[in-house]
């Protein structure tokens, strides 16, 4: 429906949903075909990117958005998180990657996910780096990279190859015109009150406490 829509690809959001929940060791104890193994916690995945191709073909866009550590104990370890990056980017399945970093499984652990108020800014940047790195695919990656500056230098150095800004586009919907019309200096920042995710989960309207 997306393709038919006319939109030019679809990300998938693997964390904390379905395909991860097959991939952690936390939440996969089963002893059949899809448990076990790397390759069998894999399994649902790739028979879902398979069907996703067959339906759309390969010029349609498909990415992945991944947790490649959970920062759990019995979790999904850096490691292997790597791993499952690694296998996806060599898949022929995906056209890029879109990485984070910890769980949404409580709310302390959403924070580290996306990170609010008082916590430093971009925390998770140089990890996904790391797995850009270790992949050589093109990687997103978005976890309060609240500004301009510190997006160019993820860029500029390599570490990603595209940059999500969800809450500071929210903040200021102008970032992109503003930059492009040399008026960086009048972007409203966002300060990750996240008040736009609690109107959210409410379900409200995505607001912000600046505009």
């Amino acid at each position: 429906r997306c393709q038919a829509a006319g939109l030019d690809g679809i990300e998938f959001e693997s964390y904390g949903h379905l395909m991860d929940g097959f991939w952690s060791p936390l939440t996969n104890h089963r002893d059949d075909e899809f448990g076990g193994s790397l390759d069998n916690r894999l399994r649902f995945t790739d028979m879902v990117l398979d069907a996703v191709r067959a339906a759309v073909g390969k010029e349609f866009i498909v990415g992945i958005r991944m947790v490649a550590d959970e920062d759990l104990e019995n979790g999904i370890s850096k490691e292997v998180g790597v791993e499952i990056a690694r296998r996806l980017a060599n898949s022929g399945k995906v056209d890029f990657l879109n990485i984070i970093r910890g769980t949404i499984e409580t709310d302390a652990s959403l924070t580290k996910v996306i990170p609010v108020t008082g916590m430093r800014s971009s925390p998770h940047l140089d990890f996904a780096g790391e797995v850009r790195a270790a992949t050589k695919f093109p990687t997103f990656h978005a976890a309060r990279i609240s500004d301009v500056a510190t997006a160019r230098h993820a860029i500029a150095t390599g570490k990603l190859d595209m940059v999500g800004m969800t809450r500071a586009h929210i903040a200021d919907p102008h970032i992109v015109r503003k930059v492009m019309e040399g008026r960086e200096h009048e972007i409203r920042p966002c300060v990750g009150a996240t008040y736009c995710l609690d109107r959210i989960y409410e379900g409200g309207e995505a607001l912000c406490v600046h505009n």
